[in-house]
């Protein structure tokens, strides 16, 4: 950005300071460094630099954080929550005790030495000030246009997925009428083809409603609450419906439930995978999958809810690697439905708790996962 004149405003107490940078200023004007001519207004105090900011433009600042009305961090905190959008550098006189190093990190451009100023530094601090700020603001407005391309096309994402899952539904719903009706008129191949229909249509369901889900989740938007778990188990058992009857499994769901906080649509996905896994994993050749779910109170604020199948178990090698990600463990082979138990743990990190599991070989599996406890602690009935 090349500034046909540059307008600085200098905040310092000190006249003999003032008067240094002034003269500092002078000295480079012109210069290869920064060509551009320099306007310079002066303010000796906090307000009296905050009404100069208010009527007049400006595009860097020089402030000294030691001022009558003002001090210390406070001094920097005043100028940039009012101006976050105009440069500042900062002016000493002392060692470093700190602030100036907290002030940077907060947004500062650079802390210079009064002391060990000379002219070729300053405006070399200035330029560089000016342009760390030009390509600020140049990546700010690509990220602010990128935000916007991402909801524009999160929502294009969400009125295609919603027609696909109508669609799916009227086929899904048409098999069902067949199955349900004309299944005396059908012969084995064709009821087994309609079955098929709708286990592929509740299948592709499930893949639509994960894919948005994982784009919901780049979004910081949620509302923690109180969880209705039995409203969401049946939503989950609803999805696995052809699942479970494919599997004969049997599942054991308590009447009652824990009040726990968390974020409905997520928590939804860790009981699907939890309870899907257990529908993959559970059971052998000879017994199908037999899963019971619980919940208790910890003591510390905490609930842990889980899911304990009837399956072969997992090692303790493996164990230490289930909830990583890009992570296959050698004893688990088959993928269930669902997010991965990476996402699982993502998902019950955001909502303030931990996952987990307990298993020996042979012998089964307790996948869990803890939730903070509602101040209400009711029970659902």
């Amino acid at each position: 950005m090349a500034y046909s004149k540059i307008k600085l405003l200098l905040v310092e107490d000190n006249l003999m300071d003032a008067r240094l940078i002034k003269d500092l200023l002078h000295q480079a004007a012109g210069s290869d460094i920064l060509p551009s001519k320099i306007e310079l207004t002066y303010a000796d105090r906090m307000q009296s630099a905050l009404q100069i900011l208010q009527n007049t433009p400006c595009n860097l600042i020089l402030l000294n954080l030691s001022l009558p009305d003002s001090s210390g961090l406070e001094t920097f905190h005043t100028i940039n929550g009012r101006y976050p959008t105009i440069p500042v550098i900062l002016l000493s006189n002392q060692p470093d005790h700190g602030i100036t190093t907290q002030a940077i990190q907060q947004g500062a451009q650079d802390n210079l030495n009064i002391n060990d100023l000379t002219a070729d530094s300053l405006v070399k601090a200035i330029h560089y000030a000016l342009e760390r700020h030009r390509l600020l603001l140049k990546v700010n407005s690509r990220v602010n246009e990128l935000e916007t391309q991402n909801l524009a096309l999160n929502d294009f994402a969400h009125t295609v997925a919603h027609q696909i899952q109508g669609l799916l539904g009227q086929m899904v719903g048409y098999a069902s009428l067949i199955d349900s009706h004309y299944q005396d008129q059908l012969n084995k191949s064709a009821r087994a083809a309609v079955d098929r229909i709708m286990q592929s249509g509740y299948k592709m369901n499930n893949v639509i409603t994960e894919l948005l889900f994982l784009a919901s989740m780049r979004s910081n938007d949620i509302q923690i609450g109180e969880l209705d778990n039995r409203r969401i188990l049946a939503e989950v058992l609803k999805r696995l419906h052809y699942q479970i009857r494919a599997t004969e499994a049997k599942i054991i769901v308590p009447k009652r439930w824990p009040a726990a906080l968390g974020y409905s649509p997520w928590i939804e996905e860790v009981w699907l995978n939890y309870i899907s896994n257990g529908l993959k994993y559970g059971g052998d050749e000879l017994n199908p999958p037999h899963l019971q779910l619980g919940a208790e109170k910890e003591g510390n604020g905490m609930i842990r809810f889980w899911v304990k199948d009837n399956g072969s178990g997992i090692s303790l090698i493996d164990q230490k690697r289930l909830f990583k990600p890009h992570t296959r463990v050698t004893s688990r082979k088959v993928r269930g439905e669902g997010v991965g138990l990476s996402i699982v743990w993502q998902i019950v990190k955001k909502c303030g708790g931990n996952v987990g599991v307990d298993s020996t070989e042979g012998a089964g599996s307790c996948f869990w996962f803890t939730l903070p406890e509602s101040k209400q602690a009711s029970l659902y009935k």
